[in-house]
């Protein structure tokens, strides 16, 4: 018993596009866009500044970072990163709360 030939399908919308044109679903579409919106996000510039900080301070941005990954599924996300979110918020605080601020009673003590 001889096999059936396989019918041959046709794709008019990969025809500009050429026989080796690859076809995406839409999630990796998807994916692909949010990415990109991620990338356009990002600030354009940064500057580098260096700040000392106490090992204890090391550690809690890296428990931070831990915790995110485990806790919160936060995959992509590094020191710096968790070092400028916490000085704008503290400056969001602080222009908010003023002497209720955290920052305020840090170092008035």
């Amino acid at each position: 018993m001889a096999k059936a030939k396989r019918p041959v399908f046709i794709f008019p919308e990969l025809e500009s596009r050429g026989r080796g044109a690859i076809l995406r679903t839409n999630e990796e579409v998807a994916a692909e866009i949010d990415a990109l919106h991620e990338i356009e996000d990002e600030p354009k510039e940064r500057i580098k500044v260096t700040y000392r900080f106490p090992p204890e301070a090391v550690e809690a941005v890296e428990d931070i970072r831990r915790i995110l990954r485990r806790q919160h599924g936060v995959r992509k996300v590094n020191r710096e990163d968790i070092a400028q979110a916490a000085v704008i918020e503290a400056l969001r605080d602080l222009e908010e709360r003023g002497d209720a601020s955290f920052i305020v009673r840090e170092f008035l003590g």
